[in-house]
């Protein structure tokens, strides 16, 4: 079949080689229930009690012989429609049996043994040379007697010997045609010429780490111990795949299905799985540490002896699962349903749940976990890196904690205690802190937009590049804190005490109406345009600073030193000057 007349065929082709598919499966059921057969009647042969029973053996094999013959037709059938296929496709050739090869080294060990009956009956002859002619002839009928039952065992033995070994090469043949991997190179050949139905293909051991893959049929796909590492799989169908030992970690799965999949031994480290189920899946001692399963459905799932820790499961269902012994080691739990889940000897220390939570009946969270509510004795916790976002921990106590990289987005944390925390880069966008106690934190890098401080308390605080756009520090406290290359951009200071703080070169932004910089360090920054009515600039260092345009009014600064300064255009009425005369 040339290229041309392939394409033209495809459809034609896909359909026929489904039913082929589905005709083999048929029959390897059938060649491995034969074999098994046939290996209880060679054992039963060779034991036989009596000779009597050779004649109904004979007769049992002459009829499998005829259902073997007739089942090697139609696989080799079934061989020569796939061989025209693949010839359009690949060089590949599939052996296929030969029969007649079969015959003949059959009928060559027949005539090897039958000589050697031969030799055992002169043999035996010699042996009684001297005995009387009468007993002489007695005996010869004797031996010629035993030796025709003796090639009548070996040609029956023969027989039961050819149908293994045939069944044998069918089975090995069919196994061979499914076991052959397809290497990463060949299936990706595959993937861009714009193939997308990979039903049963054994991708095993194969790399295809760092690929995109979309829109793709991989039922009943062989993955086992493949190199999955940073794969993005989307809009596509896993049902039945083979997982077995694959490493698939920092990896991507959404919008796809998974029924019956198998993830036994697997590495899923830091996978993001979304909108996909993964209930009654297997994933016994699978690795999910740090796996992203939020909303996730894995009811039902077998996860014993998986590593869980650090994984996010917040509103993911986990009815009925199977957790026995599984590490959940600061997993986030938070609104999870684990409802008649098997939780025997797994590991909660330091994992994360609240009121919402849904455990099994009678089943009280062990001490090392962390209750996620208003009022919680959270001191010295590590909640580094989950996500806490939308919670209400009003008036917690979170000091000492270490919540680096921590999700705080519109988190209610108002009048916590927070002081001492690690707080870097942690996400506080919208969240509320009215009142609460950041004193002595780290909030490096942390994200602040349009954040409510109100009346918080941060004295002394690490502040360096924080973005505190649109953020709220009405009559915060914030003496000593450090604001090295802080972004500020609609920030409200009013009222707020910053005395002593460095903004050395900051270009500032927002409302500083009423705010004590008294002592600050504000050498070079520019205040061009802002609201500084009535703030306290008394001792502060605004040598070189931009106040071109400012609002001065009231504004105290006495013993500044405004040497270099800018103030064209900016209101004074009213100001105190660095000499202590009041400017008209």
């Amino acid at each position: 079949m040339n290229t041309s007349d392939s394409e033209l065929n495809l459809a034609s082709l896909a359909d026929r080689i489904s039913q082929v598919e589905a005709e083999q499966n048929l029959r390897r059921k059938n060649i491995a229930w034969l074999k098994q057969y046939f290996d209880e009647l060679k054992q039963e042969f060779n034991n036989r009690p009596e000779l009597e029973k050779f004649e109904t053996i004979q007769q049992e094999v002459a009829l499998l012989t005829t259902q073997v013959a007739e089942l090697q037709q139609c696989l080799n059938q079934s061989f020569d429609l796939s061989e025209g296929l693949n010839n359009s496709e690949t060089s590949t050739e599939i052996k296929i049996l030969d029969d007649a090869e079969i015959v003949k080294e059959f009928f060559e060990r027949v005539e090897r043994r039958e000589n050697q009956g031969v030799l055992i009956k002169e043999e035996a002859i010699n042996e009684i040379s001297d005995i009387t002619e009468s007993e002489q002839e007695e005996e010869i009928d004797v031996i010629e007697e035993e030796t025709q039952d003796s090639r009548k065992f070996r040609d029956l033995e023969f027989q039961i010997e050819r149908i293994m070994w045939l069944v044998n090469r069918i089975y090995a043949a069919e196994e061979d045609l499914q076991d052959i991997p397809v290497d990463g190179k060949e299936f990706w050949r595959r993937y861009e010429a714009g193939e997308r139905d990979f039903t049963g293909i054994n991708l095993a051991g194969v790399n295809l780490s760092g690929k995109s893959i979309s829109k793709v049929n991989f039922t009943q796909a062989n993955f086992r111990n493949a190199n999955l590492k940073g794969v993005i799989i989307t809009y596509g169908k896993l049902n039945g795949a083979n997982f077995q030992g694959v490493d698939i970690s920092n990896g991507s799965l959404s919008n796809i299905t998974l029924n019956e999949a198998n993830f036994d031994n697997a590495n899923l480290e830091k996978i993001k799985i979304t909108s996909v189920s993964l209930e009654n899946l297997t994933l016994r001692k699978a690795n999910l540490s740090g796996a992203l399963l939020y909303q996730i459905n894995i009811s039902g799932a077998n996860l014993s002896g998986a590593n869980l820790t650090k994984a996010n499961l917040r509103k993911a269902k986990l009815i009925g699962s199977n957790l026995n012994n599984a590490d959940l080691i600061n997993a986030n739990l938070l609104e999870a349903n684990l409802e008649d889940a098997n939780l025997e000897g797994a590991n909660l220390q330091q994992a994360i749940y609240n009121p919402q939570t849904i455990f099994p009946k009678d089943f009280v969270p062990e001490k090392g976990a962390y209750l996620i509510a208003p009022g919680a004795s959270l001191a010295k916790a590590d909640l580094s890196g989950t996500d806490l976002s939308y919670v209400n921990l009003t008036g917690a106590d979170l000091s000492y904690s270490n919540m680096e990289l921590t999700n705080l987005q519109a988190t209610d944390l108002s009048q916590a205690n927070l002081s001492s925390t690690n707080l870097t880069k942690v996400n506080l966008h919208s969240a509320k802190l009215i009142q609460s106690n950041i004193s002595f934190s780290n909030l490096s890098e942390a994200n602040l937009f349009c954040a409510n401080l109100t009346g918080a308390k941060l004295t002394n605080t690490n502040l360096m590049q924080t973005v505190l756009k649109g953020t709220n520090l009405t009559a915060a406290e914030l003496s000593g804190a450090n604001l090295t290359n802080a972004e500020f951009s609609g920030t409200n200071f009013s009222g707020a005490t910053l005395s002593g703080v460095n903004l050395v070169g900051v270009n500032l932004s927002g409302n500083f109406s009423g705010a004590n910089l008294s002592k600050a360090n504000l050498c070079g920054a520019s205040f061009h345009g802002l609201n500084l009515d009535g703030v306290n600039l008394t001792l502060t260092d605004l040598r070189g600073a931009n106040l071109s345009h400012a609002k001065l009014e009231k504004a105290n600064l006495k013993d500044a030193n405004i040497s270099g300064a800018n103030l064209e255009k900016a209101k004074l009425t009213g100001a105190i000057m660095p000499d202590g005369t009041t400017h008209d």
